[in-house]
Parts: structure tokens; C-alpha cells; sequence
């Protein structure tokens, strides 16, 4: 072969080489998606919006913003940073709603992954969407018993089971009565019968039973109660030391309205949720001195992207309700797609289910990890999360966390005044 053909060739071969990794170049580029496409719902109107509404909303679109400024997701298998698309429709706290709307996010949307809905009602109908469509879904505000014992594969959730709700509230209440700071007895509480909100006062039962209390009532109510003189009047001579409302906004404003009106006195009065929609449901004043649940401390906050968002939206977290669990949440959706290094949906989903004791996901609060096949009574639950609530009060009109103390702005204080 002559040199002049053997040149010939050899840039043939070369160009061919340049081409063909061009061409792969090119494919390579194909296959990585221009965002990372996230779908959910959330209760902007309805009866579950005071919880969630407006601003829960803007903050999950802002957190979005936020990533995304950040620098987006690396992912591995494209050896890149992607930008996420966060797709939110209203549900308008309807469970039909959601399913509908995320059977629209994997099929006109086209999104990769699933962000769970409000409330366990609506996150029970949306997440057999994501089992249907083989799509994995992360549980935000969602702790009913009853979403963890279907045996699911592509459904987690970051908060503890409903039942032990109120384990740091009534933690806090035994150690104050420890120290003599208070001298509580008694506990009366009240329970919608929706499965949250029962398996909370049954556990709010549990915890108060190992704190010493007694309880001296416990009445359940038809979802959407309003008139609550009946239960006040059975109250009244028993003169609980504590009230425990495990009940939805509209009947927790209902209920502590009524209280005051047939002058119920408790030391306590527990609200299952407080935030800016209850000081506004039940007026500052009546709010006062209430305590409740809460999963947001600006210390656990400090130096997060939730700090960044609330900052920039001019909130303060305390009164966006639940922030901490959207957040937890979102960020949990983000290191599982990180850490498979994939959008591929068997692989994320195997990375969810791999976050364990052992190797958990560092959260705002500490460690998640999801819990597999424990014995809750005679059933098995799975894929429930570790975060839990800790305890707020309303003092001089506005929230603060008071338990634990590690991540207490104030100190509790008994109700001053009268219902």
C-alpha cells in the first residue's frame, strides 16, 4: 500500500472517529431532558386551603426559583446540571380532583416524578395514580395509618405515622409537671372522623395515658362539625386541665369560638394546627395563649433554602403552615434523583426505599429515612418518613415554638384568660 493511500485512509478513519463521536455528542445531549419535570396538587382553594392555600404555593414555586439560581440537580447519567420544572395544579381539596389532575401531569405534562398532595385524603386517591403509572411519588403532609399498609411500591412519605402526633406535646407536658412548673391532670379531646384526625386522638390517648393525665372525654365528631355546645356543656363540670382539638380548621375555629362563648376555662387548649389562617379564623385574640402543632423552626431554618424563599417573599415561616414538611419534602424528591444519578423511575424509586436508619437523608430537623414492614396492629406499614411535629404558641398575637427546647424560641405559658 502506498503512503499516499495509507494518508488517505487514515484521515478517512479520523474524520469517521470525529463524526461518530459528534454523533454521540449529539445523542447524548438528545437524551437529557431540558428540566426535570416535577408534578403535584395541592388544596389552593377548598376546605383544606387555610392550611395550604396562596402561600404555601408561592413558597413552592420560589423554592423552585431558588434551585434553579442554584445551579439545578446534577444528575450522572447526563454528567450535568438540570433545571427543575415544578408543575402545581389546585385541587381544590377534592380527592377526584387530584386524581384527575395528576393522571393529567404524567399524560399532557409529561412530568418525571410525583410531589404527594395535602391531607391523607387526597394523598390516599393520588397516590394509587402513582402506583398505576409505575411513577414514583413523595408523601408531603400525609400520616394516616391507613396510606402506609397497601403494600406500595412507588409511594413514600416523609412524616411519622399520625398515631404519635402528639408524643412531643405531651412530652413537654409531663416534663413541666415534673418540674412543678405546671400541675395538669386532666385532658378532654375531640376528634373529626377523618382517619388523620382519628388516628391523632387516639394517639393524643397513648401519650397523654404515659404523661400521667387522665383523659376525661373523648368525643368524635362527624367531619364538618360546627356546633360543638353539646361537647362543651358534657366539659364544663368536668373542668379538663387540657383541651385537645384533633379537628380541621373550620371546626377548630368553630370549636374555640364556642368556648368562649358558654365560658369553657382549660389551662390548654391544643389545636391540631395553628398557623396565620387560625389567628385569622379565630381572631388574635381568641388565639392567644393556644398552643399546637407546628413542623417549623426558624432555628432548624437557619441557613436553609427555605430561609432563603421565606425571606424573599417576605413571610415569616411560622405563619406559612406545614412549610417545613413541603420543604422537607421537595428536598427529599431532589436527593433521590441526585443520588440514583437517573430519571429513570424504577432506579429513583429503589433510591427512595433505600434511605434507611443507616443511611438516612440529612434533613432540617435531622434524619430521614423511610420505615419498612413494622407491625402497627395487626397490620404491616411501610414507607413512612421520620419527621413529626413539635409544639407552637400563640404569645402576644404571634407563634413561636416552645418544645423542645433545643428548638424553642420561648417558653410555654398557661392560658391567662378565660374561654
Amino acid at each position: 500500500m502506498s503512503g499516499r493511500k495509507l494518508v488517505t485512509i487514515s484521515i478517512l478513519v479520523l474524520a469517521a472517529a470525529i463524526v461518530f463521536s459528534a454523533d454521540r455528542q449529539q445523542a447524548g445531549a438528545a437524551q437529557a431532558p431540558a428540566a426535570i419535570k416535577i408534578g403535584a396538587t395541592l388544596a389552593v382553594t377548598g376546605a383544606f386551603s387555610p392550611e395550604w392555600g396562596p402561600p404555601m404555593l408561592s413558597f413552592m414555586r420560589e423554592w423552585a426559583k431558588v434551585v434553579n439560581e442554584e445551579g439545578g440537580v446534577f444528575v450522572r447519567e447526563f454528567n450535568a446540571k438540570l433545571p427543575i420544572e415544578l408543575i402545581v395544579h389546585d385541587d381544590e381539596s377534592k380527592p377526584p380532583k387530584s386524581v384527575e389532575l395528576y393522571e393529567r401531569l404524567a399524560a399532557v405534562d409529561r412530568v418525571h416524578l410525583f410531589l404527594g398532595p395535602s391531607t391523607s385524603p387526597i394523598t390516599m386517591a393520588a397516590s394509587a395514580v402513582a402506583e398505576k403509572l409505575s411513577t414514583p411519588m413523595v408523601g408531603c403532609e400525609a400520616n394516616d395509618t391507613a396510606l402506609y399498609t397497601r403494600d406500595l411500591k412507588w409511594f413514600t412519605g416523609v412524616l411519622e405515622l399520625g398515631f404519635p402526633w402528639s408524643e412531643t406535646y405531651f412530652d413537654m407536658i409531663a416534663t413541666l409537671n415534673k418540674r412543678g412548673s405546671i400541675s395538669y391532670k386532666t385532658v378532654a379531646i375531640v376528634s373529626s372522623d377523618r382517619p388523620h384526625t382519628l388516628d391523632v386522638g387516639r394517639g393524643a390517648e397513648e401519650f397523654a395515658g404515659r404523661a400521667g393525665l387522665k383523659v376525661a372525654l373523648h368525643e368524635r365528631v362527624p367531619f364538618g362539625t360546627t356546633d360543638f355546645s353539646a361537647i362543651i356543656a358534657k366539659m364544663k363540670p368536668l373542668d379538663p386541665d387540657i383541651v385537645f382539638l384533633s379537628l380541621w380548621p373550620p371546626e377548630m375555629n368553630a370549636f374555640v369560638k364556642q368556648a368562649e362563648e358558654l365560658k369553657l376555662k382549660p389551662r390548654d387548649l391544643y389545636s391540631r394546627f395553628l398557623g396565620a389562617g387560625f389567628l385569622a379564623g379565630v381572631t388574635p385574640r381568641l388565639a392567644e395563649g393556644v398552643t399546637g402543632a407546628t413542623y417549623n423552626s426558624k432555628k432548624w431554618f437557619a441557613g436553609t433554602r427555605a430561609e432563603k424563599v421565606a425571606k424573599r417573599l417576605g413571610v415569616d415561616p411560622y405563619d406559612v403552615a406545614w412549610l417545613a414538611i413541603k420543604y422537607t419534602c421537595m428536598e427529599a424528591l431532589l436527593a433521590a434523583i441526585q443520588d440514583a444519578g437517573t430519571l429513570d423511575r424504577a432506579k429513583v424509586m429503589a433510591t427512595l426505599r433505600g434511605y434507611s436508619k443507616g443511611r438516612p437523608i440529612k434533613a432540617i430537623y435531622g434524619p430521614l429515612y423511610f420505615n419498612w414492614d413494622v407491625a402497627v396492629a395487626d397490620k404491616k406499614a411501610s414507607g413512612f418518613g421520620t419527621q413529626k411535629p413539635i409544639v407552637m404558641q400563640v404569645r402576644g398575637g404571634k407563634l413561636q415554638v416552645i418544645w423542645p427546647e433545643a428548638a424553642a424560641d420561648g417558653a410555654y405559658k398557661p392560658i391567662s384568660r378565660p374561654y
